[in-house]
């Protein structure tokens, strides 16, 4: 059977007629969803249900960050970004300072690691270390000319490379300046009103300045 179209409960979404705007409807419900749950608890037992179909409608989140495993159950807090069993391991030995790890539905969740979720993502990281040359094929090199240059033996898998770098402490920490401005902006809008809510700041910053 179709899925049912959010924006009319008689027809299936294959079937409409204004998909782009059945989209957003849909988007715009979850959001105001999401943002329900949020105000409601100070600590959740696991990731809220509205908050989850959000995350996991984020650009990239259907794989894993790292190697691209389909639909990966855990996360790193720190990028915003989910991570299979396998490469959540690794985030772990890099320690919390680094990458803070939780389980998608077996920890408890703080409003404030949510809206990190929400407002990070698999893409949007992936094309920072794109930018930043960090992508998985040039670290891949890297660590193979390593393992060449040592007798065979890592010095520094490919996580290590990338997550211990300026750049990615330069990511985490802004992502961290955006959440807490959010946290304090009211109930949450998504992230196409939380990028002009950051915007707007840094524009009253740089006329205060």
């Amino acid at each position: 059977m179709p899925p049912q179209c959010p924006c009319n409960v008689s027809h299936s979404q294959s079937d409409c007629h204004n998909s782009k705007e059945c989209s957003r409807s849909h988007l715009t419900s979850l959001i105001e969803m999401a943002a329900t749950e949020l105000e409601k608890e100070k600590q959740f037992s696991w990731f809220p249900p509205a908050c989850y179909q959000l995350l996991t409608s984020i650009q990239g989140n259907s794989q894993c960050v790292d190697c691209g495993d389909c639909d990966p159950q855990w996360a790193s807090v720190t990028y915003g970004t989910l991570l299979c069993l396998r490469c959540s391991g690794r985030h772990r030995s890099m320690g919390v300072k680094v990458s803070f790890v939780r389980s998608i539905h077996m920890d408890s969740w703080t409003p404030s690691q949510i809206l990190s979720m929400l407002e990070g993502g698999n893409a949007q990281l992936s094309s920072f270390f794109e930018r930043h040359e960090l992508s998985h094929s040039k670290c891949q090199a890297f660590v193979q000319r390593q393992k060449e240059n040592n007798n065979g033996e890592y010095i520094k898998d490919l996580t290590s490379v990338r997550y211990e770098t300026n750049a990615a402490r330069f990511y985490r920490n802004m992502l961290t300046k955006h959440v807490n401005l959010l946290k304090n902006s009211g109930p949450y809008k998504g992230r196409e009103e939380s990028r002009k809510k950051a915007i707007s700041v840094q524009r009253q910053r740089a006329t205060a300045a």
